[in-house]
């Protein structure tokens, strides 16, 4: 599941993709940790998809300092803020995690 050039743009002009870029092994490893708690929990022969490691992630960065200092300074309130930022996550990192 790839993000939307949209999505890709509002999240470049919430400064979200910089955000990113300069805590990139922090996020990375969150999305390794979302990704691993659902591969142990789901049935052995699932194949693990983004949209289930993406609903981990989500309470993950909900609850980081990181990202609520982050969210709060730049008045990004809105709950979607934390789906488009966890797909973008997802997006950099699937390959790697997966």
């Amino acid at each position: 599941m790839a993000i939307s050039l949209a999505i890709q743009q509002h999240l470049e002009k919430a400064g979200l993709v910089e955000y990113y870029d300069k805590h990139e092994k922090h996020w990375k490893a969150l999305a390794k940790k979302s990704h691993d708690f659902i591969q142990n929990n789901f049935p052995a022969d699932y194949d693990v998809h983004q949209e289930d490691v993406c609903k981990a992630l989500i309470i993950l960065i909900e609850v980081n300092d990181l990202t609520n200092d982050y969210l709060n300074a730049n008045k990004l309130k809105e709950k979607y803020w934390l789906k488009y930022f966890s797909d973008y996550i997802l997006d950099q990192c699937w390959k790697e995690i997966h």
